[in-house]
């Protein structure tokens, strides 16, 4: 199982001109991409494992600040000699992808999250988080949730393996729990983020809060939204081929634009349409 020095779980596929990052969501594994990849040909993929998850237990994985999580994630991108990608990434993994452009957008050539945590964070006492930060372990709750959210929940059982045991709780705690990671904000830096970023969201996603990442998109200067109408929260795991789809789409056309911030309107939510 290839790891980075700092404990990074790596997977390569494919080769091309360009690399694409592609991170998972919080509770997922890699395994998340594993039937959207080989519909990737023509890219060179590195599918990781986030800190604290699944192949990468032993990373650093300090969820009290997003920021420290993006620094094993380049740490380890480092390491592997990537020095310009693009990132994709599901729920957590789509934020956690913001914030390394945000960081280093020199690294970045585009941003694409799916079904992301939105930028401003959770509000204090929200009753799913302080759920979830309390059922840690606990199979028949994570299980209860996990179907609640998957549309296909024989398609999303790595989420129900991975979150009830193979996340560390010094992650768990420190990202779900009061004052942590899920509570903190990098909303107000979006005017500042200097790459093409495009938000997809579903139709059927009973998670992210459809409202806040609008406004987070309309804060990106460029900022490009997709609706993909029939899909859920875990669309990698359930609706592969769109998903994929909508990755050439966005990549192909963005990867290697000029910034955003040249010849674009702060506040505007270009390219939005409807999923096919």
């Amino acid at each position: 199982m290839p790891q980075t020095s700092n404990g990074v779980h790596y997977e390569e596929r494919g080769s091309g001109p360009e690399t694409i990052v592609l991170l998972p969501g919080l509770g997922c594994s890699l395994r998340c991409w594993s039937e959207v990849a080989p519909l990737l040909d023509g890219y060179r993929l590195v599918l990781m494992d986030l800190p604290g998850h699944a192949g990468s237990l032993h990373a650093p994985a300090d969820g009290s600040s997003l920021g420290r999580i993006a620094g094993t994630v380049l740490d380890a991108c480092d390491q592997l000699g990537l020095e310009r990608f693009a990132l994709v990434g599901l729920s957590f993994g789509g934020a956690l992808s913001v914030r390394i452009a945000l960081d280093r957008p020199g690294r970045v050539s585009a941003v694409m999250a799916f079904m992301p945590w939105n930028a401003g964070g959770t509000e204090a006492g929200d009753p799913v988080i302080e759920e979830f930060h309390a059922s840690f372990r606990d199979v028949e709750a994570v299980t209860r949730a996990v179907g609640a959210m998957s549309l296909e929940p024989s398609r999303t059982t790595d989420v129900v393996h991975t979150m009830t045991s193979a996340v560390t709780e010094q992650f768990w705690r420190s990202w779900l729990g009061t004052g942590g990671g899920a509570y903190t904000s990098m909303f107000e830096e979006l005017s500042g983020i200097a790459v093409p970023v495009c938000y997809v969201l579903g139709g059927r996603d009973t998670v992210a809060p459809q409202d806040k990442l609008i406004a987070d998109v309309r804060a990106m200067p460029g900022g490009r939204l997709v609706l993909l109408s029939d899909a859920g929260h875990l669309a990698p795991y359930e609706a592969p081929e769109p998903v994929a789809r909508e990755i050439r789409e966005f990549l192909g056309r963005h990867a290697n634009a000029p910034s955003p911030g040249t010849g674009s309107t702060p506040g505007s939510a270009s390219g939005a349409r409807p999923g096919r």
